[in-house]
């Protein structure tokens, strides 16, 4: 039996937990959020190899030691741990996105998963000169060279110690694919805190459990699609329903980072999110100056692939500007969007509606933002998502067919999150009862040594 695919969980979290812990001051959660930050790390790994040269697992010794030394420095400074980092927190995290999970044990057969993102990792655990060459090469026109490293960068760590093979793929892919959505079910959790326990962890799960509503091997079929897009609706949840969002910033703008360097068109959406927040932070630029960081990472990252003359067959070609042609396409488009997340968005835009009409003033009480900003941030990926669709230079009837439903998933994430804003505010009894935060922390400290805060 080989051992690699299972020895390959333990590693991330051996190579995540240092920081993941100095950030939330939680042993709970930081092993939750332990694979995200590992897949972070090993982004930067990935990039200063690129930049700098050398084999990719030098670049990796470096990058966890310094991490590790970060950590040090963090947990020296005062710190309060997060709110809901008690252990029954992180299992009523965990364990309902395990049978989902359980898709595991299918084999990944997608197109795209071997032929983009393993085999990007293929070519960075080969070290600087082979992946700079492999991007380079108009043979990889395929692959999209250009799309950014992070959702190759774990494995590559990985491969750059043992030898590849598709279950550790797979493997690697679904663990930190999970750990973000076990982030976004926290944040929901957390953006909920002045509603009934019950309530806003059945409506924080539901809105996890929504990640395989479109595509049910998303998490586990070695797939980028569900890893920028949870980590994007749990930044959006943070940094657009909570009362001060900008409090506590460092997960949310970690979450942002992780969309920005999955995919490129999670950088569109980190873009247009970024101002959103920074239109809603009004005359607090200074600390709202601080969601612009992801943009600059994933645009740093479109000027390193140009620079190592990365292609894709989207963004070279366009479908031509015949007007009967675009007519068409837009015609496939809407049609195609309407089957995938029309009914959900209409339902989720009557329960808005009439959310907005009669439980403003309960979700005020509630210590919700305006839903609007979330609708905002939809209507935004609609359009550049249309606009993509009519541009672009596949044939539009196969495009829709092999990729709609895996690049809505944001819209259906974020539907699910407005619904559950409403329905944790229409399950508040009187508003002034509810103006007060619900306690559901452990009795005793977390581990951290810091008392846990009521909600955060």
């Amino acid at each position: 039996m080989d051992l690699t695919p299972i020895l390959a969980v333990p590693a991330l979290l051996v190579a995540g937990f240092p920081l993941a812990f100095a950030i939330l001051r939680s042993p709970f959660l930081a092993v939750l959020f332990a694979p995200l930050m590992a897949a972070l790390l090993s982004t930067v790994a990935v990039v200063l190899m690129l930049v700098v040269g050398g084999p990719l697992l030098l670049w990796i010794a470096l990058v966890l030691a310094t991490g590790a030394a970060g950590a040090w420095w963090l947990l020296r400074r005062p710190g309060e741990s997060a709110p809901y980092g008690g252990w029954s927190h992180a299992l009523l995290i965990a364990l309902p996105l395990l049978p989902p999970c359980l898709m595991i044990f299918e084999p990944a057969v997608q197109w795209d998963a071997h032929s983009i993102w393993w085999l990007h990792a293929g070519y960075f655990a080969n070290g600087s000169e082979y992946a700079r060459a492999a991007i380079g090469s108009p043979a990889f026109v395929f692959s999209h060279t250009d799309y950014p490293p992070l959702a190759s960068a774990p494995l590559a760590a990985v491969w750059s110690v043992v030898e590849p093979d598709f279950r550790t793929a797979q493997l690697v892919g679904a663990v930190v694919t999970a750990s973000a959505v076990a982030m976004l079910v926290y944040l929901v959790r957390w953006a909920l805190g002045r509603v009934s326990a019950r309530v806003a962890w059945a409506l924080a799960i539901a809105v996890g459990l929504a990640t395989w509503s479109n595509v049910p091997y998303a998490v586990t079929g070695g797939l980028a699609d569900a890893l920028w897009s949870v980590s994007f609706a749990g930044a959006a949840v943070a940094l657009l329903l909570g009362a001060d969002p900008l409090r506590r910033p460092v997960l949310p703008l970690l979450l942002l980072t992780v969309a920005a360097l999955s995919k490129n068109e999670g950088l569109i959406a980190v873009a247009g999110l970024t101002v959103l927040v920074t239109v809603r932070a009004g005359a607090d630029l200074r600390r709202a100056a601080l969601v612009w960081l992801p943009v600059l990472a994933g645009g740093a990252w479109a000027v390193l692939a140009r620079l190592l003359d990365a292609q894709s067959d989207i963004t070279n070609g366009t479908s031509g500007g015949r007007s009967g042609a675009v007519v068409e396409r837009l015609q496939f488009t809407t049609a195609a969007l309407w089957d995938v997340v029309g009914p959900v968005l209409l339902g989720a835009a009557v329960v808005a509606l009439l959310g907005t009409l009669f439980l403003s003033g309960r979700r005020r009480a509630a210590g919700l933002a305006a839903d609007g900003w979330v609708w905002a941030a939809i209507g935004y990926y609609l359009v550049v998502l249309v606009g993509t669709y009519l541009t672009g230079p596949n044939e539009i009837q196969w495009w829709l067919a092999t990729s709609v439903q895996r690049v809505t998933l944001p819209v259906m994430l974020l539907a699910a999150v407005s619904l559950a804003g409403w329905v944790a505010v229409a399950s508040c009894g009187d508003s002034r009862a509810e103006s007060q935060p619900v306690l559901d922390q452990p009795c005793e400290p977390a581990m951290s040594g810091s008392a846990p805060t009521a909600t955060g």
